[in-house]
């Protein structure tokens, strides 16, 4: 077998490893960008404190599929920082249309 052919079926070893993986159900762990990520926006939320202890303390056994519907969620609780933001964020909120969330003309 040439060295070329060789390379390939390497690599689609390591794709079936994969693939195989994914076939059998067997969870991934979470990606470290994930993991930083959450912990960094983690402080930034409105989320109570035995909530974030809670997500904190499982972050080492946490699934990237677990991780991928953290971050919409933290980011949906995170408190704007910028007035620009929170200015935004109240008005999809409906604070100052009375719910109705439209965009002035």
């Amino acid at each position: 077998m040439s060295k070329e052919c060789l390379g390939k079926t390497k690599s689609l070893t390591k794709y079936d490893e994969w693939f195989e993986g994914v076939i059998d159900g067997e969870p991934t762990e979470a990606e470290l960008w994930q993991i930083g990520y959450i912990e960094n926006l983690l402080p930034q939320t409105a989320l109570s404190p035995r909530e974030k202890e809670e997500i904190f303390n499982n972050l080492s056994t946490l699934t990237e599929i677990e991780a991928e519907e953290l971050i919409p969620y933290l980011k949906e609780n995170e408190i704007k920082t910028d007035p620009k933001d929170q200015y935004e964020q109240m008005r999809k909120n409906g604070m100052f249309d009375g719910g109705d969330n439209k965009t002035p003309q």
